[in-house]
């Protein structure tokens, strides 16, 4: 555990400066889908600012309005464990300030985004919120439909580097939040199916992919009636989108679009999709026929032990453990797995993993309008720097990067085992995802392309045309 703290510093203070401009990707676990709107071209613009002063200090019995009541909302989507831990962070705040009220405003991800998007409408959202990250950009088309946090006096924007904040700073210019962490996908395998064939780790090439899923492959039937084993398969189609992405980008060392440009070729996607194809073909990939839909970790093949390994986001290390065989995510225990990166296509080349902020938590607009944006602002600050509650919440929104939290984490061991080693890998190994990435404009034509593909509907040349022609139509539309 005593790499990942030099490492973080690494990540805060020089970590992805993108060759597109800062991105949004995925929805974890539990992360509603982006809101389909339009965003126009978006220039280039990390943080330009000096970084800032500290806020002024906050008295440790801070009054607002000479000590009159004071209530603000905090609302997030998650689970149970995260609900109990913010509840517990609240109460630590309260009791502190026992004359501000937080009122906790929470429940699953389903319905979360209309309902942030009504009362965004409306003007009526809580005063401080979770975001994903694509919404930051999307929900405005570019313009900030938060509080601009540069100019809240009592958040100490010091606790992020420039870096971090370019992801939230928007078209105009703006900061509309703060980024919680940082999160990629890392192929998590079964080392005992690969110990059966000689493997003591997942394999680097996927040539070498190819010929082990040949042999656990052997003897499958064509159509999946539940014994069949695999070396990998993606979890939910928008894992199918970040493996092709991810192999463009490191073999060709191209990001997804700048200037309103797609920039891989069809030659260079059609290389792709050939090498998705043998996979396929060779049985390390299950067909469509043998898995007609990209299925999450609650899949048979994964709990049952019958593949090798599947591709899913650092954070959810655990929540994939748990639904593996006999362990228990709950005491983080996931025997018989390890991490590794996505196999490069060629030899030697860089394994990089895209990544991005798992997500953002941000001040409303209607806490500006309501006068409440001054307490909201110290309550933000408050579960980023105040030990106490940063203990509360542990890893509840997954492993937190402001400074304070960074050094806390650390020194309590709160990230565990193959948690620390996937983000050990991750901020090893960065690579920018263009925050176009996630446009839900984009994604659809390239999901619509690799499922194309994947249906044997289209060859890999058509599907890499597709691919390539129909984004940038998209990309067109924006201008």
């Amino acid at each position: 555990m005593k790499r990942i703290l030099p490492l973080l510093a690494v990540l805060v203070l020089a970590l992805f400066i993108a060759a597109c401009t800062r991105e949004p990707d995925a929805p974890e676990v539990n992360q509603p889908e982006t809101p389909a709107v339009t965003q126009p071209e978006v220039t280039p613009s990390p943080p330009t600012e000096p970084t800032p002063e500290p806020p002024p200090e906050l008295p440790s019995e801070w009054q607002l309005n000479g000590g009159n009541p004071a209530t603000i909302s905090f609302e997030w989507w998650g689970g149970d464990a995260r609900h109990e831990a913010i509840r517990n962070a609240i109460d630590i705040f309260t009791d502190r300030y026992p004359h501000i009220t937080v009122n906790p405003i929470y429940g699953a991800f389903a319905g979360y985004l209309d309902r942030l998007t009504m009362d965004l409408a409306a003007g009526t959202e809580a005063d401080v919120l979770q975001s994903n990250f694509a919404w930051v950009h999307a929900l405005g088309g570019g313009h900030n439909v938060f509080a601009n946090h540069l100019e809240l006096p009592y958040l100490d924007l010091t606790e992020w580097s420039n870096e971090l904040r370019a992801f939230t700073t928007t078209a105009d210019g703006q900061l509309a939040g703060v980024p919680h962490g940082i999160t990629g996908r890392v192929v998590i395998y079964d080392t005992e199916l690969l110990a059966e064939h000689g493997h003591s780790q997942f394999p680097e090439t996927w040539d070498e992919l190819i010929a082990l899923g040949e042999a656990i492959a052997a003897g499958n039937a064509a159509l999946d009636a539940g014994s069949n084993r695999y070396a990998f398969f993606p979890v939910g189609y928008q894992s199918w989108d970040i493996i092709l992405m991810t192999m463009i980008l490191n073999e060709f060392g191209v990001n997804l679009q700048a200037d309103g440009r797609i920039l891989p070729t069809v030659d260079q996607v059609e290389a792709m999709f050939e090498v998705l194809g043998r996979a396929i073909d060779a049985g390390a990939l299950p067909t469509f026929v043998q898995q007609e839909a990209p299925l999450d970790t609650t899949n048979p093949v994964w709990m049952q032990g019958r593949g090798g390994g599947l591709f899913e986001w650092v954070g959810n290390i655990f929540l994939a453990g748990g639904n593996f065989l006999d362990n228990d995510p709950a005491n983080r225990v996931v025997e018989g797995l390890n991490i590794a990166l996505l196999p490069s296509v060629s030899p030697g080349t860089t394994r990089n993993s895209m990544q991005r902020p798992s997500l953002v938590h941000a001040v409303s607009r209607a806490s500006v309008n309501r006068g409440t944006s001054d307490v909201a602002a110290y309550f933000l600050n408050f579960i980023y720097t105040d030990e106490e509650a940063l203990l509360a919440i542990g890893d509840q929104f997954g492993v937190p990067l402001s400074r304070s939290a960074a050094a806390i984490a650390e020194r309590e061991g709160q990230v565990w085992g193959l948690m620390a080693y996937g983000l050990d890998l991750l901020i090893a190994n960065e690579a920018e995802m263009c925050y176009l990435f996630e446009d839900p404009n984009l994604r659809p034509a390239r999901a619509a392309a690799i499922e194309a593909f994947r249906t044997g509907a289209l060859s890999a040349r058509e599907a890499a045309e597709r691919w390539v022609n129909d984004q940038q139509s998209e990309l067109n539309a924006m201008r």
